[in-house]
């Protein structure tokens, strides 16, 4: 039996889509924040609420953003456990039967831990980009959250 890249895809999708979700996320609360905090750094109307609000918005959005950077990792490693027992699984059914047997429960484990760290690394390097940023914006106009 012959393991590529689309029979370990089909194998773990159930944590690989869980993944591509958190992805999507990523990428959506990363565009909203920085529209927003673009327009925070552009406002010199002086309306402290207006801004106060639109700095609200982003700390939100950077909850869920760090939920994701903290969570992924754990998708992954689930899908690295369900790898390994799939793995572990092939080879008590196939006594004596060589690795092609155990390559696709240890491919599915590879493939879910990268994607896992794959989303959470982005996730917290904007997590943190965009904390400092927002925390800066309210600093300089005297703005408490």
């Amino acid at each position: 039996m012959e393991f590529g890249l689309k029979h370990t895809f089909m194998i773990g999708w159930p944590i690989l889509s869980v993944l591509l979700v958190c992805s999507i996320v990523t990428v959506a609360i990363a565009l909203q924040c920085w529209v927003v905090l673009r327009q925070c750094q552009g406002d010199s109307s002086g309306d402290a609420k207006a801004l106060r609000s639109k700095l609200l918005l982003v700390e939100q959005r950077l909850a869920v953003l760090g939920t994701i950077a903290n969570a992924a990792p754990f998708i992954g490693l689930l899908g690295t456990v369900i790898g390994i027992i799939r793995a572990f699984h092939s080879i008590s059914m196939n006594m004596g039967s060589g690795i092609t047997m155990v390559a696709g429960g240890i491919s599915e484990a590879l493939v879910s831990t990268a994607a896992g760290l794959g989303v959470a690394i982005p996730a917290a390097m904007l997590y943190n980009y965009y904390t400092f940023l927002s925390q800066r914006i309210a600093r300089d106009a005297d703005i408490e959250l």
